[in-house]
């Protein structure tokens, strides 16, 4: 419910505000001019006299806790037209003894999500005092889909409503604390437009800045020129400096106030009161949550017949730039990721990087440095890592699956386990080996889908050859094989020279390509343990990364070879994917999981949700997480990933902007805030305190 006070328009404050090229349009007194106000249910304001501010201030409090509590400003008659005016500001104070996230949004309307208004938020420390700006963004010209067909995996439609309004229409100014605690107060001081606006609407084309940042929208830490690159370093090294992580950490990102267990010097697995846990060096109890890809550069993106896209890319031909540029066969690419920390950082942005990377982690609420991250990074042993091992082969024709009964399969996988052997290998900080990724096990019982995969190739194929071994150590005659597979082969040697698709709905073919299926995932399980403990022993080996639907008696067989079952749960919450699962008691890592887009900084949709709500992505880190760290199964779960993809796609077209920064380095504040809030105290929800 909302209480709503009609309150009293001043006639000169127009220009008042002209002749200073500010419009203090909502003024506070003894009452509030300008405007009507409305208030949330569960907040109350008042204006009061500041001494310090020598003049009449606005303070909301926060009556009870609840997502947001804030105050909505409407126009006493009509619109404001601020069409002359660039932005508007918030003199904004945290009166409070914690910090608080700000919002502050101008709009054309009541929508809550992103149509037609314009949005900005900042972090107030305790009594600390800023001036939040929200640019009003100018609608551009709607170039439709058309331009975009085929370009991009997931979009189908683009909206530049989002984020952005028409000035001259504005029907709406709110300010709002976001989950905020009971008794937190705002002091707001003013509210004003400035700047000098521009007609609208503007051309969308190009509609790339050289940062390789959305021209049309605004967000924080948004990069207008090279000059704003060294304030946002120190403004986050404020940042980090106050949040420097919890308090109940100790080095290893374990649980330093909790129980304590045996010490061996490495990570290992222990179930504790019902619940699988790691265990640190340390012999702390120990939860792995950390981002995947922690590293320097970014994802590559096509310039060749896009060149009309971006605005003012540098010279590829240019000795400074041209290092960011890959040419390839079918066309120029650039990296505008590394691009920018060469900007922000300099030319030695290598050598300062994985620094701040360490610090950044554990300041938001990360212990742990996922798969395919930069070893220039995590070799610095300061988080706790694990790492990707992949190989060359040889694999299944057209099938994702090594061919594991070829001798060749196991020279280069230990050929490629031997590279750790002086580095990671026996490392305490080095969780343990992921294996491949997203093997095609397929979805039906006891892998049968890699039985049909190799009978659909060929001799070459080692594993088609032990498969019909199998075969004719089990019929002996073709012809009693025929009869059962209901297929017509003259001899065994045609069945293996031959590819053929076995009838799947043949409940026998399924269930000798299922026994088939356990032997192949022994030899793969086995065989990997072997050569991961040969060169690591005292590393865990953490399985091959599971994903859609897989077989629990296959689950079951990778467990009595995996210290931990490696699992990429996209469902949220994830006990849906686990709990099928629960009867074998196992400890389960997440090891991917994410969360949509950020739909500030890209105007891509898909047509079933043209204006996403701007909290989703932060109700579904917060749903999964909650979920994940009170399940006794799950050990941890690993963010899909540290920095965005690139806004107009990598070169296979996926283009997801689910990062922790963005493409100039800069922090997803929503992610950051969020996972600040529910992680800090993660050890405490996860052991029931």
């Amino acid at each position: 419910m909302l209480h709503k006070w009609a309150l009293f328009f001043l006639a000169g404050l127009m220009s008042f505000g002209l002749q200073q090229n500010e419009w203090h349009f909502i003024r506070f007194g003894r009452e509030i001019v300008g405007a009507r106000i409305e208030i949330d249910a569960n907040a109350s304001a008042r204006t009061v006299y500041d001494e310090e501010a020598r003049g009449w201030v606005l303070r909301l409090e926060v009556l009870r806790e609840g997502e947001t509590a804030g105050v909505k400003f409407r126009p006493q008659e009509g619109v404001w037209n601020l069409v002359q005016y660039d932005s508007v500001y918030f003199e904004v104070r945290n009166l409070s003894a914690h910090p608080t996230v700000v919002y502050g949004k101008v709009a054309n309307g009541d929508s809550e999500n992103l149509l037609d208004n314009c949005r900005m938020a900042t972090v107030l420390m305790p009594k600390e005092r800023k001036i939040l700006r929200v640019r009003l963004v100018r609608r551009p010209e709607d170039p439709t889909f058309e331009p975009f067909k085929g370009q991009f995996m997931y979009y189908d439609a683009i909206n530049v409503r989002d984020n952005t309004v028409d000035p001259s229409e504005i029907r709406l100014v709110e300010v709002w604390l976001d989950h905020p605690r009971k008794g937190q107060v705002l002091e707001i001081r003013s509210i004003y437009a400035a700047g000098t606006g521009q007609p609208a609407p503007v051309p969308f084309f190009p509609f790339v800045d050289k940062y390789g940042q959305y021209i049309h929208s605004d967000w924080p830490g948004k990069i207008y020129s090279d000059r704003d690159f060294l304030p946002q370093i120190r403004e986050e090294q404020k940042d980090l400096s106050d949040w420097q992580g919890p308090k109940d950490w100790c080095e290893f990102g374990g649980w330093a106030k909790g129980p304590k267990f045996e010490a061996t010097g490495y990570f290992y697995v222990k179930k504790v009161n019902g619940k699988w846990w790691f265990i640190d060096p340390h012999g702390h109890l120990f939860w792995s949550y950390g981002p995947t890809g922690v590293g320097f550069g970014g994802d590559l993106t096509r310039i060749s017949g896009r060149e009309y896209w971006f605005k003012d890319l540098p010279d590829p031909k240019s000795k400074e730039w041209g290092k960011f540029y890959h040419r390839r066969p079918e066309a120029l690419f650039f990296d505008f990721a590394a691009a920018n920390l060469y900007r922000k950082y300099g030319s030695n942005y290598t050598q300062i990087v994985p620094e701040l990377l360490h610090r950044r982690l554990r300041s938001w609420g990360f212990n742990t440095i996922a798969n395919w991250s930069a070893p220039e990074v995590y070799l610095l042993r300061k988080t706790p890592y694990t790492v990707a091992i992949h190989y060359g082969g040889p694999w299944i024709p057209n099938y994702k699956m090594p061919d594991v009964f070829h001798p060749e399969f196991e020279r280069t996988l230990r050929e490629r386990m031997e590279r750790e052997r002086h580095t990671t290998a026996n490392d305490p900080w080095n969780i343990g080996y992921f294996v491949d990724n997203e093997l095609w096990w397929g979805w039906r019982a006891r892998a049968a889908a890699v039985g049909e995969a190799v009978m659909k190739s060929g001799p070459e194929v080692a594993s088609k050859r032990r498969f019909v071994e199998m075969l004719m150590a089990k019929y002996d005659r073709i012809e009693v094989f025929n009869k059962e597979w209901g297929v017509d082969f003259s001899s065994w040697d045609e069945v293996l020279r031959k590819p053929f698709q076995p009838n799947m709905n043949n409940p026998q073919v399924v269930k000798d390509c299922g026994d088939f299926g356990m032997v192949f995932a022994e030899r793969y399980f086995s065989t990997v343990r072997r050569i991961v403990k040969s060169v690591a022993p005292r590393n865990l080996y953490l399985g091959c990364r599971f994903h859609g639907h897989i077989d629990p008696a296959l689950v079951q067989l990778a467990w009595e070879y995996c210290d931990v079952v490696s699992y990429n749960v996209y469902d949220n919450p994830p006990d849906q994917r686990v709990n099928q699962y629960r009867h074998l008691d196992i400890p389960i890592l997440s090891s991917e999981w994410g969360v949509s887009s950020d739909p500030q900084q890209t105007p891509f949709r898909s047509s079933r949700i043209l204006s996403p709500d701007p909290r989703r992505r932060a109700r579904d880190m917060e749903r999964y997480f909650e979920v994940a760290i009170r399940h006794p199964m799950i050990v941890g779960a690993h963010f899909f990933q540290f920095r965005d993809q690139p806004l107009t796609g990598r070169p296979d077209g996926e283009a997801v902007l689910r990062g922790f920064v963005n493409v100039t380095d800069t922090p997803h504040f929503d992610l950051v805030q969020t996972n600040r809030r529910i992680a800090y105290d993660l050890y405490s929800k996860r052991f029931g305190k």
